[in-house]
This record gives structure tokens, sequence and C-alpha cells, in this order.
């Protein structure tokens, strides 16, 4: 399913909570913001320690314009490839939080992926020693099992 763009009370996009809620768990200072362009683009807050806030202090930059604009999601793109779009952009991103980004998104697409698998292989695996040695428990002889590949 593509995302989707579910707009507020007055009428501002708003993005998908799920999508939000990875990307702060890599980076708190990640996010989409929807552009002119009518997409959704994902950004970086600046830091706390960035000297870019002086221009926000000036008035030179409006305080919603205080980050970087890494890229974009295609609008077709679905929710659950998110994740690869993220990865991809902060591979191309050329500064050096993206490689700390980076390392992040991958543990948390092999830990959050490969859970269910790992627990699904798990259960398998005793599933089928239990069927293998149940005959052998029951009547004191190997019962001969055969092993689908």
């Amino acid at each position: 399913m593509p995302l989707t763009v579910l707009v507020n009370l007055r009428g501002n996009p708003e993005p998908p909570t799920e999508v939000v809620r990875r990307l702060r768990a890599v980076d708190p200072n990640l996010g989409l913001e929807w552009s002119a362009f009518e997409q959704w683009r994902l950004v970086r807050k600046w830091a706390e320690t960035d000297r870019r806030w002086q221009w926000v202090q000036e008035g030179k930059t409006p305080p919603s314009s205080a980050h970087d604009i890494i890229g974009y999601i295609p609008n077709d793109c679905d929710v659950d490839q998110v994740p690869a779009y993220v990865t991809q952009l902060l591979r191309e991103w050329p500064v050096d939080e993206a490689r700390d980004m980076l390392s992040k998104m991958n543990h948390y697409h092999t830990e959050e992926a490969t859970a269910p698998v790992a627990q699904a292989m798990e259960e398998a695996v005793e599933q089928t020693m239990a069927d293998v040695t149940a005959p052998l428990k029951k009547t004191g002889r190997r019962k001969k099992v055969t092993l689908a590949e």
C-alpha cells in the first residue's frame, strides 16, 4: 500500500505514524515533511550544537526550516519499503552522522525483521526433534521418519 496522505483538521498532511516511529528509533532528529512537490521528504533537524541555529536567532532562517533535507520518498512507495529508501538516501547523504544512522538502520532491520523468522525456525526444529524422538520413547525402538527437504 503506497504512503497515504492523511490531513489534519487544518488540512495539513500528517506523516504515517509507523514510519515516523521507525525513523525516530534510528535518530530522534529524523522525520518526514510534506514538500511543495506534494511528496514526503526525509529531513533531519539540526543538532542543538549546530552553528546554523544562529541564523534562526538572527531571523535569517525560520525555525520551521532548521533542518537538512536528506531526500524524497516516492509517492508510490509502500510503507514497508520506506526503510529501504531511507537506507539508500542515508548512503548518499554526505554527512558523518549518516554512517551512525546507517548502522542503526541495519541493526533495526536485522533485529526486527529476523526475530519472527528465527522464532519460527526454532519452533520448527523443536517440532521436528519431538517427532523424531517420540517413536523411540513409546516403543524403545526408532521408527523410520522421513524429513521433507
